[in-house]
């Protein structure tokens, strides 16, 4: 059944290993687009990434759930429709718990990211973002340490972001490890569902007339919470387990081959 409403996350779902959309990806977001399906990126990146592949598309129209569901858009209005911030204190205990020159911590205002170097050799895993502010200290945010949304801890050593996982069993926080390497963390109770329910309740759209295509763990309560999850071939065994379809393919067109089951 063709939904009313289809989320996508990006990474590892709708962007290919170059970090582009194919074509045929393109083609078939506008084919489901096309039926009255209202298209939502739903993602851990910020609005403004989002927004950008939202340009090479070619849809009218669309919402971004950027931050891992901490906010909610309508995409080419600057102003949001929901946020959800972290309590000052919250943020502190979170940086007190990665104090590691083995870790570094992202930070991100619906409008800001920082960086707060730590391991300068794990930015050479990762593009330059010119969206990122790179920083050394936290005074360096000024009064963005009251607005975060979302903070993420990346490392190389596996031991250490065990640890981190086990330190924020303690906090009021949604931990989820969408790779090796990092741990991505929201306010409790906070995912890409919550965006989706936000937005089902302005839309008047249930849950059940949803879709959301997705690979990893950032994904799980939205897959969950959709009537059609559709997880992809590449995606996590314990996220697969949950879903109502997976692709049959992992390549970069497997977004493709789930929009076509949806269209049948």
């Amino acid at each position: 059944m063709v939904p009313k409403l289809l989320a996508i996350d990006l990474d590892g779902t709708t962007l290919n290993s170059q970090g582009t959309i194919s074509e045929k990806n393109k083609t078939y977001l506008r084919k489901i687009t096309e039926t009255g399906a209202q298209l939502v990126i739903a993602t851990g990146r910020s609005v403004y990434s989002a927004s950008d592949f939202l340009e090479t598309i070619g849809v009218q129209s669309a919402y971004i759930v950027p931050l891992n569901g901490s906010a909610v858009f309508k995409w080419q209005n600057p102003e949001p429709l929901m946020v959800t911030e972290m309590p000052t204190e919250l943020v502190h205990e979170i940086v007190a718990n990665g104090d590691s020159d083995q870790v570094n911590i992202y930070f991100s205002t619906i409008k800001n990211s920082y960086v707060l170097i730590r391991d300068e050799s794990l930015m050479s895993l990762f593009i330059k973002s010119l969206e990122l502010n790179y920083i050394h200290d936290l005074s360096e945010m000024g009064s963005d340490i009251d607005h975060i949304s979302k903070m993420l801890y990346c490392t190389k050593n596996p031991a250490i972001l065990t640890q981190l996982i086990e330190q924020t069993e303690a906090l009021a926080v949604e931990a989820v490890k969408p790779d090796d390497m990092c741990l991505e963390l929201t306010v409790e109770n906070t995912s890409k569902a919550d965006g989706l329910r936000y937005l089902g309740e302005q839309l008047g759209i249930q849950a059940s007339e949803m879709a959301a295509v997705g690979d990893s763990e950032n994904d799980f309560e939205m897959l969950k919470y959709v009537g059609n999850g559709i997880v992809m071939a590449n995606g996590m065994p314990h996220i697969k387990a949950i879903a109502d379809y997976v692709t049959l393919s992992n390549d970069e067109d497997g977004l493709a081959h789930a929009i076509a089951h949806l269209l049948k």
